[in-house]
């Protein structure tokens, strides 16, 4: 740590607004603040070591990147000195802020100053400042406040059937006269019948609906939001899936309901998203022009109804969707035999044999084993010690960025130049084709393989853009599956709602022999985490 003098007064002046502050009258910008803190310092002697201003980020927790540099200065020694324009501008969470100016500061011997509060540490203690606390009270009143109105507000409007969610259904669009009426969207309504009529009548399960809609080269609800948004949709248009279809076939709005608060916001605190209970849904009945009818409605849930299998003895598989094969990325499907219990095996080895990949089989017991223990000491791991797991996690995860950042740059960089050669290789074959050194025949031969290139490398090239754009994980995203770990605490038995909660998924590999004896890894991938650090 580097010294920086007893006497000598470094401050670090820190500024803060987000948009729930714009609406605050004892609020004011961050240009404003910068000026105010500025003159302080100047005033009082002080020298600035710098200004961190956190733009756009609420006071309700301390994950803004700013307020994060600043104490990393404090911990290295360039600041000693905090100064804010107020006590609301440092946070509006009464207990953090109060662990802060208690604890965290006077333990690192840095005094803190909050102007318009006529708050300065070095006057003495602030645990015997009454008001300190009660002014941190009301601070975090106003975002609940805020939080408060708002959902009224939208309850409200929801109660008066006017829909409130940021996209149109997938068959629907947003009136142009008023953004909370849907109507009938053309090019896409014809879809969304077609569906359900394929459940109720051709009695197709959502897996082959997605199929039919995929050859049918039938665009995507993602692709469509994106194409009306006039971005570019890194993925297969026409690629449809089971969630997808399965999510489509679920929605009341097609009938021409209103069905609103199927799910919240946990606090203005925590922006975990929660389901809602059916009864406290808000459905509005005949709001807008039907795509289908009740009978179809009907018709077609009762037929996917009946076709959900089943075993004589009412086995479930709690592993369906989350079970992937290591070596090709494909599902492994469950089968039953008469002559054993249920295993696992790889659908691409099913359906096309050993050429493609090999079978990768294992008992449903023998994964339910596997799966079972590594979730038991993933959450002995986080309740032993939750904040060095917290550290393993975010040091993997900055580990593994900074190795797969490399590599996705130099694919890109290899596929920015390969587009570029084609389309000058593309450019000579016309040249060539024009002063008669190609035939016709050669020609369209020759471009049509420089074609079919080009677009390949294009697609890959937009496809590691975007998975560039997401490799970032946050420390909030870990701190909420940590949150959801501890809820389960210890855990006898596995089922549906704890592997989908924890777990992205499970990749199983081919056994193997060695002079060991059998081997077959099987590795649990958790949300956000990737493997087990433990």
């Amino acid at each position: 740590m580097k010294s920086i003098g007893q006497r000598k007064t470094i401050a670090a002046c820190y500024c803060r607004l987000s948009d729930d502050d714009d609406q605050d009258g004892t609020s004011v910008s961050i240009e404003t603040q910068t000026k105010i803190l500025g003159d302080y310092c100047r005033d009082h002697g002080m020298e600035v070591f710098g200004f961190y201003k956190d733009d756009g980020y609420t006071g309700t927790n301390f994950n803004r990147p700013a307020f994060k540099q600043m104490m990393k200065d404090i911990d290295e020694g360039f600041v000693n000195t905090v100064v804010v324009k107020d006590l609301s501008r440092f946070g509006r969470e009464h207990l953090q802020v109060g662990n802060y100016l208690q604890m965290v500061f006077p333990n690192k011997k840095v005094r803190f100053i909050a102007i318009g509060d006529d708050v300065d540490s070095d006057r003495g203690s602030l645990d015997y400042d009454l008001m300190i606390p009660i002014k941190n009270i009301f601070n975090e009143y106003y975002p609940a406040d805020c939080s408060r109105k708002t959902r009224q507000a939208f309850i409200s409007k929801a109660s008066n059937g006017e829909f409130i969610g940021a996209q149109a259904p997938y068959g629907y669009r947003k009136s142009q006269a008023d953004k909370h009426v849907l109507e009938l969207d053309d090019k896409t309504a014809w879809v969304i019948t077609w569906m359900f009529e394929m459940a109720a009548y051709h009695g197709y399960g959502y897996n082959k609906i997605a199929r039919v809609l995929t050859e049918r080269k039938v665009i995507t609800p993602a692709a469509y939001q994106a194409e009306r948004a006039g971005r570019s949709y890194a993925k297969d248009p026409y690629e449809w899936n089971l969630a997808t279809v399965s999510k489509i076939l679920a929605n009341e709005t097609y009938l021409g309901h209103l069905v609103s608060g199927k799910r919240r916001i946990a606090s203005f605190k925590n922006k975990r998203v929660i389901k809602q209970p059916e009864d406290k849904w808000i459905i509005v009945e005949n709001q807008f022009p039907p795509l289908i009818s009740s009978k179809l409605w009907n018709d077609a849930h009762e037929k996917l109804k009946t076709r959900k299998r089943e075993s004589s003895s009412g086995f479930v598989n709690i592993f369906a969707g989350l079970i992937k094969c290591a070596d090709c990325g494909y599902a492994l499907g469950i089968t039953n035999a008469k002559t054993q219990s249920n295993y696992f095996i790889c659908q691409t080895y099913s359906k096309k044999g050993k050429a493609y990949c090999t079978s990768h089989y294992i008992t449903y017991n023998a994964l339910y084993r596997v799966v079972l223990a590594d979730l038991r000491e993933m959450l002995r791991t986080v309740k032993e010690n939750r904040e060095e797991f917290k550290k393993q996690i975010l040091q993997k995860i900055s580990s593994d960025n900074d190795s797969g950042r490399k590599l996705m740059d130099k694919e890109i960089a290899d596929l920015t130049k390969r587009v570029e050669e084609l389309s000058v290789k593309y450019d000579r074959l016309y040249e060539d084709h024009l002063d008669g050194l190609l035939s016709e025949k050669k020609f369209r031969e020759m471009a049509e393989r420089c074609e079919a290139e080009q677009s390949k490398a294009e697609e890959r090239l937009a496809e590691m853009k975007a998975a560039l754009d997401n490799t970032d994980q946050t420390e909030q995203e870990v701190e909420d599956f940590i949150m959801v770990a501890e809820h389960f605490e210890e855990i006898e038995e596995l089922d549906k709602e704890i592997l989908n909660r924890l777990v992205s998924s499970i990749t199983v590999g081919q056994k193997t022999l060695d002079d060991m004896g059998e081997r077959q890894e099987i590795r649990v991938n958790y949300r956000f985490l990737g493997r087990n650090p433990a």
